[in-house]
């Protein structure tokens, strides 16, 4: 079957910069892939660079890119096999007639001026970015600050020694709101990662170790008892990881690396398998003319944005 393939830069500002362990972060740059087959079926793939992920300059994805538009395969790429994989999912195919969309809650990015008048019954926290103390003492604050039927998140992005894990699970071993503490140690320190998951008051979730190993039945087989952060743009196979979230639904957080609208519209379409509230606060972007309006709500009515809608969008870039 011929199809006609072509991909475009996508390049989108902050409104302001997110600060992480990693480092700050203040644009998102991305190739998005668009295909569309004989009968004029159109989907969308996107490769996503992203900062303690994934690190590639776009100049080096591009050669790669150009040969996939030329009609090869390019599937000993990981990182090109997941905007591929995604083209091909079964997300761009399976959504319900527009009048009957599912509703997807997301977590909120708690950022320096967070706004609590959203509908947002989960917040997410950054750690690990200052000191332990001072931390400590602003996620109580957060607490203070929420209702009792809320949950938060803590995500360290791999910053946390072993002694400051046990601090946090100190601090907060009898806070029934916090929901998981996420990826406190390197993505490579396994061991202790499974050790920690059996000897805390307080749950753990993994992130980066889930990308680093691209290998999701491994955590299970390997009995760990905690959450998993899937960030779908990241993993190899959309099949597979759709998959595991499906088999794990009440386990796994799907989470945006902040995706230009065609792959966060494929994201949230992922996350329909998830029945935990997803990690897709679209806050960091001003709603402009790169973005979609469908994506700013809270929840997200994932179907309401059709293919093209999303092809109107494409036209603009």
């Amino acid at each position: 079957m011929n199809h006609f393939r072509q991909s475009k830069i996508y390049r989108h500002k902050f409104r302001t910069h997110l600060q992480t362990a990693h480092g700050i972060w203040s644009e998102r740059e991305s190739i998005v892939l668009r295909q569309e087959d004989e009968q004029g079926v159109v989907s969308f793939g996107e490769l996503c660079p992203t900062p303690g992920f994934v690190s590639y300059h776009l100049d080096d994805l591009i050669p790669m890119v150009k040969d996939w538009e030329k009609g090869n395969s390019c599937i000993n790429h990981n990182f090109l096999s997941s905007a591929v994989s995604c083209i091909g999912s079964e997300i761009w195919n399976s959504m319900r007639p527009q009048e009957d969309f599912k509703e997807v809650f997301t977590a909120e990015l708690f950022l320096s001026n967070p706004s609590f008048k959203s509908k947002a019954r989960v917040y997410k926290k950054k750690i690990g970015v200052q000191d332990i103390d001072l931390e400590i003492e602003n996620v109580f604050e957060l607490f203070d600050s929420i209702s009792l039927k809320s949950k938060v998140r803590l995500d360290a992005n791999e910053s946390l020694t072993m002694e400051e894990v046990f601090r946090w699970n100190e601090a907060f071993r009898n806070e029934s709101r916090l929901q998981f503490l996420e990826q406190p140690l390197p993505r490579n320190d396994l061991p202790r990662l499974f050790e920690l998951d059996g000897r805390l008051d307080i749950s753990l979730a993994l992130d980066e170790s889930l990308v680093w190993k691209n290998d999701l039945d491994f955590f299970t087989k390997s009995g760990w008892n905690g959450f998993y952060v899937i960030k779908p743009t990241l993993f190899s196979d959309w099949e597979r990881t759709i998959k595991f979230i499906k088999d794990n639904s009440y386990r796994t957080i799907v989470s945006t690396v902040f995706e230009s609208p065609f792959g966060f519209e494929a994201v949230c379409r992922c996350a329909l398998f998830s029945n935990l509230t997803a990690g897709l606060d679209r806050n960091l972007f001003n709603l402009d003319e790169l973005e979609l309006s469908g994506h700013h709500s809270q929840p997200i009515e994932v179907g309401k944005i059709s293919i093209s809608l999303l092809d109107e969008l494409w036209e603009r870039l």
